[in-house]
């Protein structure tokens, strides 16, 4: 009987192991699994933007769209979409995004820890910029 009791044991073990994956995964989460942010579409007045989210302001978002690191000022989002990431981090109504969703848009960016001068002008560099563009497409 208690051989019985042990092999059951094991076996709900296994199932209760197997079984318990909810939710998102490094393996099939895209940004965990190379060095660029996520992927961000940003509708404003001017346009739809769509591109990697590089670094996150307290008065907007910097996304390399279209071979062209932007600014995209908060002001002038009317909605967004990250990919593979939950709505509530989603930035939309030309509002600044609570602390706490901005905080987890860092840890999604390229640069979480944000942009030194000298860093940004070598990106503005390698994509043939002098300085970020304007929303406008």
């Amino acid at each position: 009987m208690t051989r019985i009791t042990s092999l059951l044991t094991v076996v709900m073990l296994a199932c209760l192991n197997n079984g318990c994956m909810v939710g998102m995964t490094a393996r099939k989460y895209r940004p965990a699994q190379s060095p660029q942010g996520v992927t961000m579409r940003v509708d404003t007045a001017q346009g739809t933007f769509s591109g990697e989210l590089i670094e996150v302001r307290d008065a907007g978002i910097v996304v390399l769209a279209d071979q062209k690191l932007r600014l995209l000022p908060y002001s002038i989002v009317l909605s967004s979409k990250l990919d593979q990431t939950d709505s509530r981090y989603e930035i939309s109504n030309r509002t600044v995004p609570k602390p706490d969703v901005q905080a987890h848009l860092r840890l999604l960016s390229r640069f979480p820890q944000g942009l030194t001068p000298a860093l940004m002008q070598q990106l503005l560099s390698l994509n043939g910029q002098t300085e970020l563009s304007s929303p406008n497409p």
